[in-house]
């Protein structure tokens, strides 16, 4: 129960963190020392706002906000396209 208590708590503090901090990405040990806490919980704590669709976790192991993850993903199609547009004859 005590566990429970303290990953809720936890939970409203990261959650006020991202959103107060929309541009915010960390991994769990960056977050295990933000927060002084233990791994088990920021990777519990982070892992439950992924499976809600608020945070997504990147293939290099980074926490960030979907809204933004979506953000740079687009960002980065627009990029590798006018690149390709600048190349082509």
């Amino acid at each position: 129960m005590i566990g429970n208590i303290e990953a809720g708590y936890w939970r409203d503090v990261i959650g006020a963190e991202y959103d107060g901090l929309p541009r915010l990405s960390l991994t769990v040990a960056q977050a295990q020392r933000l927060w002084s806490i233990d791994a088990d919980i920021a990777r519990r704590v982070l892992d439950s706002y992924v499976e809600s669709g608020y945070l997504s976790l990147t293939v290099e192991g980074l926490y960030l906000r979907t809204d933004h993850a979506i953000a740079l993903a687009g960002a980065s199609r627009a990029r590798v396209t006018r690149r390709n547009d600048l190349e082509s004859p």
